[in-house]
């Protein structure tokens, strides 16, 4: 080791140098040679990493080949060890980490935080942490810039946190039928919600075994019995603890370890980061998501179609993988849109910049082996120019129904971020720059709306169109996304206009979309509440709170207007309890709601309302939420 640290700091007098040691053979051989001068020093023994990925170790000093390729700082201890976790970490993570609960996922995490330290090539363990040989941290940098299965296949993923994945799915008693039920059943429901499969079942090889990482599949049985609150036949099988453990370890730094995430791996990570904004809604879903994006720039995901051009890595990437980092991207584009505009910060992603095309020719939701790539169909791009959005729509429309579905999943969210930026505006531009902003974001938005399909907006299935329902809720909830960009829309309009005929009319267009949102509702199936992305759940909330504004307004006389404005309150609510029997969010929205509509009583005022919608930045802002619990506090003084 003092031969290494020599090395080092005598690298380090060259400050600036990049080495490269594929093209510097002596670089690498001075590295080898160190080693081979400490063979006779070291016992002839695996190193930790080897031990602990449980892999065949060649003996090289100091950087065994395996670490070498990989990236790790290859460490020989002195003291024999046996396969896994290091000693004690397994029973010190199970002992601290308590089933289902916030606080316990927290501790967990603690665990982790404490006994891993940030290092030089990514977490390190307390033994690990010391300084890396040039040829590992090199390796270390070029394996950012490979796609998965450029060095390694994806069943070779790193795990869920501590050691390798095996360690903790081998503690999973999970019986053939449990397990084919539910992946089954994540096909049936999930998968519509967050497409990350092309086929409509894990895709297979020639002998019909899965080509998934054992722990993607894991990941994907627990979450779905999770949330369709499937039980265990085995006793003792304590799901909420295994989703905490989950959650708690599968962080990005842990399970890449200083490589890139392979396809399954970014596959896990995407269904986790949805899981948790939905399940566990706050700041730590919200830095999930946040780190997700950085890594799928990092990888080059947002120009998904040129990096076959640009990489000779990407070049041997297959057509099915390609396809499946396509829907990887579009995952995290969506995940990046609601955690944003439903927190009221800026969108991570610039829709305008991206060069990742959107799907084509029937490529999700088909039958494995079915899809044939159509060289002569064009690719469909999201406009660089925000006026061009709804010239998408002759492109896409035609396609088969799940890939149509899906694609006006992104258009009608792309939509929908526009009106987010200019919500951004408030605190910025003067008033009449803003309502400037939000005709023109509104224009937008009412050309999207004239170019879509015929009864794109009847809340109604379209039987004479055969129109399934799956494919009916599927359009109900891209419906929901552009009557939620008119309502953010109206309410910015809302806040900036003085009291008077216009406010009048602005404040009635609220109610307007406020019943439109209430019509969706009420043609909801709970049949499909596991199939649509739980989000939707925000713009009923939204909804509700403006209905209840409206209701207790002092210009509503109406008693007829007011028992309308019930009955959609009471749709949204059942809408939302429907969500709510497998998601958190819901329940929580239910609650903040209902406090929020006990404590503030009628009648109000203009100057009431303007000071609602000056509080208002988005469903989930902090200071919104906390402004709702003491409404009535901040208006007693309002006149």
């Amino acid at each position: 080791m003092q031969q290494v640290s020599s090395f080092a700091s005598s690298a380090n007098r060259a400050p600036g140098t990049v080495f490269n040691p594929s093209s510097s053979p002596s670089l690498v051989d001075q590295v080898r040679d160190i080693g081979d001068s400490q063979t006779q020093q070291l016992s002839t023994r695996v190193c930790d990493n080897c031990i602990r990925q449980k892999v065949k170790c060649d003996l090289g000093r100091p950087v065994c080949s395996r670490c070498f390729e990989r990236g790790y700082a290859c460490i020989y201890s002195s003291t024999r060890r046996r396969p896994g976790p290091l000693p004690g970490s397994k029973r010190k993570f199970q002992r601290r980490s308590a089933p289902s609960s916030r606080s316990s996922r927290s501790r967990a995490r603690n665990v982790v935080t404490t006994d891993y330290q940030l290092g030089p090539l990514g977490l390190q363990s307390p033994e690990e942490q010391v300084l890396p040989s040039p040829s590992s941290a090199l390796a270390g940098a070029d394996a950012l810039n490979q796609p998965s299965g450029a060095s390694e296949s994806s069943s070779a993923s790193p795990g869920l946190g501590i050691g390798t994945g095996n360690q903790y799915s081998d503690s999973l008693d999970i019986l053939p039928q449990e397990e084919e039920y539910l992946l089954n059943k994540y096909f049936e429901t999930i998968h519509d919600a967050i497409p990350l499969f092309s086929e409509a079942r894990l895709p297979l090889d020639g002998s019909g075994a899965s080509t998934c990482s054992r722990d993607l599949i894991l990941t994907l049985l627990i979450i779905t019995a999770k949330i369709s609150d499937f039980t265990f036949a085995s006793d003792g099988f304590d799901l909420g603890a295994h989703i905490d453990l989950t959650l708690s370890s599968a962080s990005l730094q842990e399970d890449m370890f200083g490589d890139s995430p392979t396809l399954d791996q970014f596959r896990k990570f995407c269904l986790l980061a949805f899981y948790e904004f939905h399940q566990f809604p706050g700041q730590q879903a919200w830095m999930r998501i946040g780190k997700l994006v950085r890594i799928a720039y990092w990888m080059g995901l947002d120009r998904l179609d040129m990096l076959p051009a640009l990489s000779p890595d990407w070049n041997t990437v297959s057509e099915d993988d390609l396809e499946g980092w396509r829907l990887v991207w579009w995952c995290v584009y969506r995940l990046d849109s609601y955690a944003n505009l439903s927190a009221g910060t800026p969108y991570q992603i610039n829709e305008m910049l991206v060069n990742t095309a959107l799907l084509r020719g029937g490529q999700i939701g088909r039958a494995p082996g079915s899809w044939q790539q159509d060289s002569t169909q064009p690719r469909v791009y999201l406009p660089y120019r925000q006026d061009s959005l709804l010239e998408l729509l002759p492109a896409i429309i035609p396609d088969s129904p799940e890939t149509v579905s899906f694609n006006l999943h992104i258009t009608t969210v792309t939509s929908l971020r526009y009106i987010g930026r200019a919500l951004h505006l408030r605190s910025l531009a003067p008033n009449q720059e803003l309502v400037a902003a939000i005709a023109d974001a509104e224009r937008r938005l009412s050309a999207l709306r004239l170019a879509l399909p015929k009864n794109f907006f009847n809340p109604k299935r379209n039987a004479f169109m055969n129109e399934s329902c799956s494919s009916h809720h599927a359009r109900l909830v891209s419906a929901l996304h552009l009557l939620m960009g008119q309502l953010l829309a109206a309410l910015i309009r809302c806040g900036c206009l003085p009291e008077g005929e216009d406010w009048l009319l602005s404040w009635q267009h609220v109610l307007e979309v406020c019943q439109d949102v209430a019509a969706i509702a009420k043609q909801w199936s709970s049949t499909f509440s596991l199939s649509v992305d739980p989000a939707i759940s925000l713009i009923a909330f939204t909804a509700l709170i403006f209905l209840d504004l409206h209701k207790k307004f002092a210009g509503v006389t109406s008693t007829q207007l007011e028992s309308e404005i019930e009955h959609c309150e009471t749709f949204l609510l059942l809408q939302l309890e429907q969500l709510a029997g497998s998601w958190t969010l819901p329940s929580l929205l239910i609650l903040s709601f209902k406090s929020f509509k006990a404590s503030l009583t009628g009648p109000l005022s203009y100057s009431h309302i303007l000071a609602v919608l000056s509080r208002f930045e988005s469903p989930l802002h902090p200071r919104w939420l906390q402004f709702m619990s003491s409404a009535h506090v901040h208006l007693e003084n309002c006149q």
